[in-house]
């Protein structure tokens, strides 16, 4: 069955896929996530395989579903940085809050990627072997993502903060 309708399937994307991403995309501003979360529609249409290939119409709603879990994602991700900042301003007093805030700032201002690798390892105390297994990843990937989320760090960090750290 699967290989009959494989055929099917190839046309399908081949036919909605441009209009299933510009829906996407005109929605969100990030090109290449748009991409994945188009992908993600095909991927649901092929899981659910229904007896009567569907049509741009059953797409679409796919696609404003994929949507809405999207924004819901960014929105909790958002919540979850402020709270954060906020966790890390107002934990401690003195410099330690002053060191705190600057580490949440630093934080801030990297990428999703790099932020969620170094809160894992550092944060959530996570060894190299567990930080693969929960980036689905080896553990020579998740080192390598884990020497770079820290060069980005340091990149970003100001002068007098990767001092403190040192000493």
């Amino acid at each position: 069955m699967l290989a009959a309708s494989e055929p099917d399937f190839i046309d399908l994307h081949t036919q909605h896929f441009t209009r299933v991403y510009r829906y996407i995309a005109y929605r969100i501003n990030d090109l290449p996530r748009a991409e994945e979360l188009a992908a993600d529609v095909f991927r649901i249409a092929w899981e659910k395989h229904p007896a009567e290939p569907p049509g741009i119409g059953w797409l679409l709603a796919t696609a404003r579903n994929v949507l809405s879990n999207e924004y819901k994602g960014r929105r909790r991700r958002l919540e979850l940085i402020e709270r954060l900042k906020d966790q890390a301003r107002s934990q401690a007093t003195g410099s330690s809050s002053e060191q705190q805030a600057a580490v949440a700032e630093v934080l801030l201002r990297l990428s999703e990627r790099d932020r969620e690798v170094l809160m894992l390892s550092y944060w959530d105390d996570l060894t190299t072997a567990e930080l693969a297994q929960t980036l689905g990843c080896s553990p020579s990937a998740a080192a390598v993502r884990l020497h770079r989320a820290r060069r980005a760090f340091a990149n970003v960090a100001p002068a007098q903060l990767m001092t403190e750290r040192k000493g």
